[in-house]
């Protein structure tokens, strides 16, 4: 029975990160003209939240984690080519530590963290810990979004621009608040229809 639960397990993580992942694509093809740098307004979060609902924080993080590794490279960052892209003047000094510093800020930090919407108890029967642990997480990968592009990426303000407004404010508020609201629709609709159960012993 314990064997079958994990392989019920890793199949949720397959399915459910992968529709994270086509979500992702999707949206982002539609919003690079608005974000050319990266970000979308997606429902692409939804999932990694749905899981870690599902299964509690360390699976949340696990498939956010796995989430992110996807995203990186989808968005052909792993490669030398996106070291020429990293501004030369930096907080971080070195370029190599700047892609160090851009892996972990921009996608492995706040979309592994992501599955930490997990550690809020009656997610599944609630609707206010459910919403409260998108909100929280949303937050987190919001904040090192906007701290890389403080710390990366602040010369693509432009001149006379702040680069903590243009980051936190200009560039990565509009989505974070709109894919945040976006999932919290989407999920309103699946937590009143059960969807997010299917599968579970949960009244």
């Amino acid at each position: 029975m314990k064997q079958k639960e994990q392989i019920r397990v890793i199949a949720e993580i397959s399915i459910l990160v992968g529709v994270a992942v086509v979500l992702d694509i999707v949206f982002g093809i539609i919003s690079k003209p608005i974000w050319p740098f990266g970000g979308s307004i997606s429902p692409a979060m939804l999932p990694i939240f749905i899981i870690a609902y599902r299964r509690g924080v360390k699976v949340g993080l696990f498939s956010g984690l796995v989430f992110a590794v996807m995203q990186i490279w989808i968005a052909g960052y792993i490669s030398s080519g996106v070291l020429a892209a990293i501004p030369n003047e930096t907080y971080f000094g070195p370029k190599w530590l700047n892609l160090i510093m851009l892996y972990l800020l921009d996608y492995l930090i706040p979309f592994t963290l992501l599955g930490l919407a997990g550690i809020f108890k009656h997610a599944l029967t609630d609707i206010k810990p459910f919403f409260y642990g998108m909100i929280f997480t949303s937050l987190i990968r919001y904040i090192s979004h906007g701290l890389s592009g403080v710390l990366i990426w602040g010369s693509y303000a432009g001149e006379g621009t702040s680069p903590f407004i243009y980051s936190f404010v200009i560039y990565n508020l509009p989505y974070m608040a709109g894919s945040l609201a976006f999932c919290m629709f989407i999920g309103y609709i699946i937590f009143n229809r059960n969807i997010h159960k299917i599968n579970l012993n949960i009244k």
